[in-house]
């Protein structure tokens, strides 16, 4: 198509076109070149910052809960909480026989019922039951009522030194509460608790959620990961064993985020307890967010790192999430996820633990590959990743490290400008340069082209002036050359066209002879409904024998002519004559729902004109005349000498039925008579036998319509 397209342009065209192409080139090539170069340079560039990043917070997180199992283990062995255990232990006995009054029963459950439930229900799913959230012990009741339903600093409850009941429990809390509480403030814990390894009860917690009191062997939260924490340090029994959990919604904590890690603790050889901390993920996004400081980190506009669990939810949040919320939450919607999900997240202020991460990245880490990838994130973004496994105590993590392709490309984007831009300036003035340059070619062509004009116009007596010695001054002379002897050729040629022509349409109908001139080699066509008259000339021996053959000839030239002329006026095709044999038929280069008819028409005609030259002549001339209609098939024979023939069974039979013992009669088929039955009248013959089709019935045209005589006689002379 694009050679089509330049073989039709112009020189001057195509000399600009050509310079333009070449200058384009160049600069698309060397475009490509800076661009594949900087593209694979940039990429590699930001792959390894991704990798380096991935290892950071790798490295990051395997430090901040090193440091949390060393501290767990270290506060285990101190005497804080060594101490704290053997007197919770000893005054939370005592609580067991308690009973709480009718009004503090009711504001027990009022608690429950208007302030726990309800922020439960913001950080879960479904409709939390308010029988199944209230203590069911004696003494988890006495707890949960004066530390954490009727706690005077509401709702800084972790600040409560001392319930003022008067206990025994509450003098050993009013010791201990105030250090506990400064860990907490210090080290970013959300809870710490003592509890009890021989019953299980949670004997000291610093937040006073509604797990202080509890029994993490058969109370309400022994399910959870606090429980599962718990069971994992009682059944260790080991002075240096540290275990952490997976995160969930931890229920006590109104179904908000958190993880836990606890150690044993041992009085001397004596195993007494378990210290439990109470973690949430905020401590870990600062870890992978570099206390999002993101853009100090050389992380740009939509760098991050961020943690998947096994079941492929978040364990950190995302940049998008912690920076613009409301972009966040439209992009959620845009890309499918239920608005119940998306309210989920606005009540708990947090995707860890709701929103799915099931990208190749993630799947790939979880699965225990190390690698880099580029994917499409939950943004239906494009973006390179870095990404590993990560152990965070008996649980495997997926670690991801991301940033956007566009961001990260922003600097081949600035060349590919930069390139547009000088593009830009120099194609115009290439232009300039190219046109100016392809004028000083194409002049001489025009003048050849103006020459060429008249030529074709009809003056073959113009000549071209180039005044050079170049090859355009060469192809001038050549052309002046030409055009001396272009008109003598080209009346040679179109005297012999013409004669060419006229033998072609003498031996072929037009529509074949146009076909063979258009170069079919081998030109065959079936007819499925035409007529074919046979007529014999009977007497032109003997004309032959009396007369000169000048003569004869002469007669013989005028009969088949008049024959001819009748044809054409009866709409038949004549296609040959040999010596008193002669063929036509109707309906084959032209189709004709009267072919019948015009068939028998030319029939009369040549009977009248027979008459008439027999007359004219003082001869006797008959003609015997066999029509027959049907399917036939037609078409060039030869190659080099060639001549037009057809055949088939309608041929076949109306050679074989035209002869008769009488003088001038047209005998016709069963086809011919049953088209034309009312016009003519027929008169039946014997039937005659045709080698290879059989018994045929004909009969004899007879009796004729006046009008239909007259008109055939009349065409005829």
């Amino acid at each position: 198509m694009v050679i089509k397209l330049f073989r039709k342009l112009g020189v001057q065209s195509k000399v600009l076109a050509m310079v333009l192409l070449a200058s384009l080139l160049s600069l698309l090539l060397t475009g490509l070149v800076s661009y594949s170069i900087g593209s694979n340079v940039l990429t590699t560039a930001v792959t390894n910052q991704l990798v380096a990043l991935r290892n950071s917070r790798a490295e990051a997180l395997q430090d901040y809960f090193g440091f949390l199992s060393n501290h767990v283990l270290t506060m285990s062995e101190g005497f804080l909480v060594i101490d704290g255990l053997k007197d919770f232990r000893a005054a939370f006995p005592k609580l067991q026989n308690t009973t709480l009054s009718a009004e503090q029963q009711k504001k027990l459950v009022a608690y429950y019922t208007d302030v726990f439930i309800p922020k439960l229900k913001k950080n879960l799913e479904g409709e939390p039951a308010l029988a199944t959230y209230l203590p069911n012990t004696p003494t988890d009741r006495y707890l949960t009522y004066h530390y954490t339903a009727n706690n005077p600093r509401a709702p800084h409850l972790d600040e409560l030194e001392d319930a003022g009941d008067g206990s025994e429990y509450s003098a050993v809390h009013r010791k201990y509460a105030k250090r506990f509480h400064r860990l907490t403030e210090v080290f970013g814990y959300r809870d710490i608790f003592l509890v009890d390894i021989d019953s299980g009860n949670v004997l000291f917690s610093v937040a006073k959620e509604a797990d202080m009191g509890s029994n993490l062997k058969t109370g309400i939260y022994a399910d959870t990961a606090l429980g599962k924490t718990f069971d994992e340090i009682r059944k260790s029994r080991d002075p240096y064993f540290v275990y952490i959990s997976d995160f969930e919604h931890y229920k006590a904590s109104f179904g908000e985020p958190a993880f836990f890690i606890g150690s044993t603790v041992f009085d001397g050889d004596k195993f007494i307890g378990a210290l439990i901390y109470q973690i949430n993920p905020e401590q870990i996004d600062r870890v992978m967010t570099f206390n999002k400081k993101w853009e100090d980190k050389g992380l740009g506009k939509t760098g991050e790192s961020f943690l998947v669990g096994q079941d492929f939810k978040l364990r950190s949040s995302f940049r998008e999430f912690l920076e613009n919320p409301d972009q966040y939450f439209q992009t959620l919607r845009s890309k499918g996820v239920s608005q119940e999900k998306i309210d989920w997240i606005k009540r708990a202020n947090s995707p860890v633990l709701i929103q799915e991460v099931k990208t190749e990245g993630a799947k790939r880490s979880l699965a225990g590959q190390t690698g880099e990838a580029e994917e499409l994130d939950y943004r239906g973004k494009r973006v390179l990743k870095s990404f590993q496994p990560i152990r965070i105590g008996n649980f495997e993590l997926g670690l991801v490290a991301k940033i956007d392709k566009a961001e990260a490309l922003q600097g081949v984007r600035r060349l590919r400008d930069a390139l547009l831009l000088l593009g830009a300036i120099l194609i115009p003035l290439l232009t300039l340069m190219s046109l100016a340059l392809a004028r000083t070619f194409i002049r001489p062509i025009q003048r050849l082209i103006g020459a060429t004009k008249q030529i074709i116009a009809g003056d073959s007596a113009v000549q071209v002036k180039v005044d050079s010695e170049d090859e355009f001054g060469e192809l001038s002379h050549s052309f002046n050359s030409m055009a001396q002897t272009l008109q003598q050729r080209e009346e040679s040629i179109r005297s012999q066209l013409q004669e060419n022509d006229r033998l072609l349409l003498n031996i072929l109908p037009a529509r074949t002879a146009e076909r063979l001139k258009q170069g079919e080699q081998s030109i065959t066509e079936q007819y499925p409904s035409v007529s074919v008259l046979y007529a014999d000339l009977e007497g032109f021996q003997d004309l032959s024998s009396e007369l000169e053959p000048d003569q004869a000839i002469v007669v013989l030239n005028e009969l088949i002519g008049a024959f001819d002329d009748a044809a054409e006026r009866c709409g038949v095709e004549k296609l040959r004559s040999t010596g008193s044999n002669y063929l036509a038929v109707c309906g084959l280069s032209v189709p004709r729902i009267d072919d019948e008819k015009r068939t028998v028409e030319l029939a009369l005609a040549m009977l009248q004109v027979v008459d008439r030259l027999s007359a004219k002549h003082g001869v006797r001339l008959s003609l015997d005349i066999g029509i027959h209609a049907g399917a036939l098939a037609a078409g060039v024979v030869g190659s080099g000498k060639f001549y037009y023939d057809v055949w088939g069974e309608t041929v076949t039979i109306a050679r074989a039925i035209h002869i008769s013992p009488k003088q001038n009669v047209i005998q016709v088929t069963e086809p011919v008579r049953r088209a034309l039955d009312g016009l003519y009248s027929f008169e039946p013959l014997p039937p005659v036998e045709v080698k290879g089709e059989g018994v045929i019935p004909i009969w004899e045209l007879t009796r004729l319509d006046p009008a239909l005589v007259a008109v055939a006689v009349g065409g005829a002379t």
